[in-house]
């Protein structure tokens, strides 16, 4: 009976004394640097014809930044060379939208996609559709063209969408206790 509580013992002082240990191994399994980036701030692209079927946005010189969560908000990321556009086939009842741009790490790379929407606004301002979609940023990217994105709209509401269309806000997707995206800065090994 005396060696089983000896044990009992032995094994509650060896956890009390492994704990601080275990709790330094777990934090480290973060990876070194992890921070988070969040947008500046969002930009508006006027729309403008091009066609009967075509509408896209008018370059203004618009750049969207991500910068440090916390801290000094250094930039960490940058889209720029921004571009929307809406096509329509000939009955009007089906609207394409697509999105394009370059994207540049500032000396970090994403852990998860940067996530985006796109709101589609009436002159007034009134929201008419949204679109989310994501991008990821990569330790090598400089001016990097992105893969254009392409949604279809629902069809019942494409031809009111697309007659209506006077711009285009490009805003972070927020979602509640959103840390923001995940970056990791860049070393010369990645």
């Amino acid at each position: 009976m005396i060696t089983v509580a000896r044990r009992a013992a032995i094994v509650a002082v060896c956890a009390v004394v492994a704990s601080p240990i275990l709790a330094e191994t777990a934090s480290k399994a973060r990876p070194e640097g992890a921070e988070h980036a969040v947008l500046e701030q969002p930009a508006v692209f006027d729309i403008a014809a091009k066609s009967g079927s075509l509408k896209e946005t008018v370059q203004k010189g618009q750049e969207l930044f991500w910068r440090r969560k916390a801290g000094d908000k250094e930039r960490q990321f940058r889209l720029d060379n921004i571009s929307a556009a809406f096509l329509r086939n000939e009955t009007g009842s089906l609207v394409k939208i697509t999105f394009s741009g370059n994207v540049s790490s500032l000396g970090y790379q994403s852990s998860d996609e940067a996530k985006l929407t796109l709101s589609v606004r009436t002159k007034a301002g009134a929201a008419l559709y949204s679109w989310s979609f994501g991008i990821a940023v990569k330790c090598g990217d400089s001016s990097k063209p992105l893969a254009p994105l392409a949604h279809e709209m629902p069809t019942d509401i494409a031809s009111n969408v697309f007659a209506n269309a006077a711009a285009v806000e490009i805003a972070e997707l927020t979602e509640p206790n959103s840390p923001g995206v995940p970056v990791q800065r860049c070393t010369d090994g990645l």
